[in-house]
């Protein structure tokens, strides 16, 4: 169950600081956020292969499992498109203040 725990873990961390790195390259909340899904729903098909290997005979333990790691994906982008809509990429910072 550790395992099960550290994928999503991982995932989460993994997209959060990607996106964060990548928004400050670009000018729009675009390409981080979908490298960001990409990286989460790898790290999440990752995790469910494996957990489907584990459990492939206990079905009761083995739904439950698949239902939650797609919630937990669901869930972490959109934390992930929550964080990066409070962050402005570059340009925008600039223009907003240079209207004022």
């Amino acid at each position: 169950m550790i395992i099960y725990f550290c994928f999503v873990g991982l995932a989460f961390i993994g997209s959060i600081v990607w996106s964060m790195f990548r928004l400050r390259k670009f000018e729009i909340y675009k390409k981080p956020l979908i490298e960001a899904t990409i990286i989460n729903f790898s790290i999440h098909i990752i995790g469910l292969i494996w957990w489907i290997a584990i459990n492939w005979d206990i079905l009761f333990k083995l739904i439950p499992g698949i239902v939650y790691y797609v919630l937990s994906m669901s869930i972490i982008n959109t934390i992930n498109w929550l964080v990066l809509s409070l962050f402005k990429p570059k340009k925008q910072k600039q223009s907003v203040t240079s209207l004022f």
